[in-house]
């Protein structure tokens, strides 16, 4: 890859940012995974190696592999101080790369059926989201996830989302398998329902299966931003709607290309949805499982892509524009932007 100018990367490492398409479950990173199972007696991948043996386990032939680990280190939370461990350690990672907002996918009911209750984790993240701004300036918000496949935890999720709102939930998702025997249809009443209960409709799609699903995605759910929806080149209405909408999409470059949904990260269609119009905004999706952060999404995507500060700057500012931040909190971050960027440029 191209070696970046130093003005670049400094402004990459140093431009407050935002990000929209975490997972909580899959931002845990090993050294800490590792501590929540040995607390708990969970059996995690080569862990009997120790933290190296885990390490190793961080490569993926198939979603499969990476849903295995996904889901084994999720077993590792079981009690509301590890909610609250892994949101703060979460937040310490953000601040480090001068993250000041993230919304942030979980997935309450693969705890909540393993016999953690809901009360549970609710309470370990409103004490993680308080403690993750007190103590490092990072605004937590929540996205809580169906997965899709499990259709009978559809309206346990709806219902925790909605008691969740006071402690920082805004959005409802759906992630998982996008194989036609689990229609989007059939979780329409499910989000017309959190979005008359004021939650954002923010599923993944356009990820593992092309644009059909991302149509339903807008049809039945009502999506307000999309999760990946990298597909929806392979048709160009599709494109001209989610042009002429704005319905942005949160790309995760390094996952794709983990996860084998495109060839490498050279081959990212990024620049091609750029061209094309479309609101796009970058984000690291599960980071230690893909080995990646936000700031390296960047650096990488700024190398590969020979992007230039106005290119950094416009996708920083997009991040901001397509959060549900408080329209004030929007422009104070957006001003902040800005202003680092012209001290940057000036060497003020």
């Amino acid at each position: 890859m191209t070696t970046l100018a130093p003005s670049l990367e400094a402004l990459i490492r140093q431009l407050p940012k935002a990000e929209l398409h975490l997972h909580l479950e899959g931002s845990i990173q090993p050294e800490l995974a590792l501590s929540l199972a040995r607390k708990h007696g969970v059996s995690l991948p080569g862990a009997l190696e120790g933290l190296e043996g885990l390490r190793r386990r961080y490569r993926y032939g198939s979603f499969e592999d990476f849903l295995s680990l996904y889901l084994a280190i999720s077993e590792c939370l079981v009690v509301a101080g590890d909610f609250t461990a892994i949101a703060v350690d979460l937040a310490r990672a953000l601040a480090a790369q001068n993250v000041r907002y993230a919304e942030v996918t979980v997935t309450p009911m693969t705890h909540v059926a393993r016999g953690v209750p809901g009360e549970v984790v609710l309470e370990g993240l409103a004490e993680g989201r308080a403690r993750a701004l007190r103590e490092h300036g990072v605004e937590l918000a929540w996205v809580f996830d169906i997965v899709r496949n499990l259709t009978q935890q559809a309206e346990p999720t709806l219902a925790l989302a909605l008691r969740g709102r006071e402690q920082g939930v805004i959005g409802l998702g759906l992630s998982g398998p996008e194989q036609a025997e689990w229609p989007r249809e059939h979780y329409a009443s499910i989000f017309a329902r959190a979005r008359d209960g004021g939650l954002h409709s923010l599923p993944h799609s356009g990820e593992f299966c092309g644009p059909e699903g991302i149509w339903d995605s807008l049809r039945w759910l009502g999506a307000e931003r999309l999760g990946h929806g990298v597909r929806c080149l392979e048709e160009r209405a599709l494109v001209e709607h989610l042009v002429e909408h704005r319905i942005p999409l949160e790309v995760c470059p390094s996952s794709n290309t983990a996860l084998h949904v495109c060839p490498s990260f050279e081959q990212h269609p990024l620049p091609r949805l750029m061209e094309a119009g479309l609101a796009v905004s970058l984000a690291s999706d599960d980071p230690p499982l893909f080995s990646t952060t936000l700031t390296d999404e960047y650096l990488r995507c700024a190398a590969a892509f020979h992007w230039t500060e106005a290119t950094v700057l416009s996708l920083a500012s997009a991040a901001v524009e397509h959060s549900f931040l408080p329209e004030p909190r929007k422009r104070e971050l957006l001003t902040t932007q800005r202003t680092v960027a012209e001290r940057l440029r000036t060497g003020g």
